[in-house]
């Protein structure tokens, strides 16, 4: 693994940091037919779903980040242990890391995206994986998250295992054993025995709201046009331009 996905690595392990579909129906006649009795009443169209840049908003992880871009989605999915292309069944919430300092804590939330209709486009996933994949990425709002991204949204995702949650040491104040960072409760956010994933580069998560023309890369990075297939490996779609 190269120096800078290292970097990205250790700080995503840290944290501390649909389609819209307008229908309108109406009663069809001619000449002075009239409205049979009983008709129910003739629909308005349908409120259109939330917006990419409303996804990103709610979604994306607190902060900014400083990270240097991928060589290519090729590259990328050869340092993945896993690219997934499938839909989002749910987001809900995931796990807490605590951050812990002389005269200091925090605790930052989680989110955890259940993939449903899963194919593997490169690599394998774990054996113990039951259908469903469930990929963990801070947020600052899961809930909000949660209730703003419509089940159905298309997702390609190049993943590792999510960190374990034991503690870490920081390197901070020169002294390593008073700053640290761990999770509490490291099995949440997915039924028991199911593997945990992380995104393995920012631009390795990428959603597409079913009839927009525009994707989200929920980690920082914003939205852009194009068509979630070109986020592939063999695509060249690596972030908003």
């Amino acid at each position: 693994m190269d120096v800078s996905r290292t970097a990205r690595a250790r700080a995503w392990q840290l944290w501390v940091a649909v389609g819209c579909v307008g229908v309108l129906i109406t009663g069809c006649g001619h000449g002075d037919a009239t409205e049979p009795a009983g008709a129910g009443p003739t629909i308005g169209p349908i409120p259109a779903g939330p917006s990419p840049a409303e996804v990103f908003t709610a979604c994306s992880p607190p902060g900014i980040v400083d990270y240097e871009p991928i060589e290519s989605l090729a590259i990328l999915a050869e340092d993945s242990t896993v690219v997934i292309a499938g839909e989002i069944d749910r987001i809900q919430a995931g796990r807490d890391t605590t951050y812990s300092a002389p005269n200091k804590a925090s605790t930052t939330g989680s989110a955890v995206i259940v993939v449903r209709d899963v194919t593997v486009v490169y690599g394998e996933l774990e054996p113990a994986v039951n259908g469903s994949v469930y990929i963990e990425f801070a947020s600052s709002s899961p809930d909000e998250c949660a209730g703003t991204v419509p089940p159905g949204t298309a997702v390609v995702a190049y993943l590792e295992p999510a960190w374990d949650g034991a503690r870490r040491y920081v390197d901070e104040y020169l002294d390593q054993t008073s700053v640290y960072t761990e999770i509490e409760a490291p099995g949440a956010g997915r039924p028991a025995g199911q593997p945990l994933y992380q995104a393995s580069a920012l631009e390795g998560l990428v959603w597409q709201i079913p009839g927009s023309a525009d994707v989200v890369w929920p980690l920082y990075l914003g939205t852009g046009p194009g068509a979630i297939r070109e986020a592939l490996p063999d695509g060249t779609l690596a972030g908003p331009e």
